[in-house]
């Protein structure tokens, strides 16, 4: 088994973040909403940081090293980024609007809220499934091991999400 460093690590963010947005729907449906703010608050802020880090430093490596990967092309995954950040906007609203609501209002919008997220969730593990399955590898293939190396060490969602793991933190 191979120890050089891999864009497959990645896949442990996505689980992370996975596991902090199911915590703020969680919260959500106990309709805690402070909680489900909070929560909502730190998956963006993680999530957006993760983006940052493949916007800026490995998709422009990918797209310029790689073409014509089935279900890989750079304009896909700029695209979803893009419905990533407009749902992310779109649910931080819902979100604010939510605290002025009480009684069964406040649990039809969350409801409302759950399954628009629904959408999100959906999106999210679909733009996932697609950069574990092209473009990490790809990277993985058109990258030295030294690049991979300094390329992984500046991935700040991978340093937050071995910081959330040292500290043991939990997403309850």
């Amino acid at each position: 088994m191979s120890k050089d460093p891999s864009f497959l690590q990645l896949i442990k963010v996505h689980q992370w973040l996975d596991e902090l947005f199911l915590a703020h729907r969680t919260a959500l449906l106990g309709l805690d909403v402070s909680h489900a703010k909070l929560l909502f608050d730190r998956y963006e802020t993680n999530l957006l940081s993760h983006m940052k880090d493949e916007e800026e430093s490995l998709i422009p490596i990918y797209g310029a090293r790689i073409s014509d990967v089935p279900g890989g092309a750079v304009e896909l995954f700029i695209a979803e980024d893009k419905k990533i950040r407009g749902f992310l906007a779109e649910i931080r609203q819902a979100l604010g609007e939510l605290r002025s609501q009480k009684g069964i209002a406040l649990k039809h919008k969350a409801i409302e809220l759950l399954d628009r997220e629904g959408m999100f969730n959906g999106l999210v593990r679909h733009h996932h499934a697609r950069e574990q399955n092209a473009l990490y590898p790809w990277l993985d293939l058109i990258t030295s091991v030294e690049e991979r190396a300094s390329l992984l060490a500046g991935c700040s969602g991978l340093s937050a999400y071995k910081a959330a793991l040292d500290a043991g933190q939990s997403e309850k």
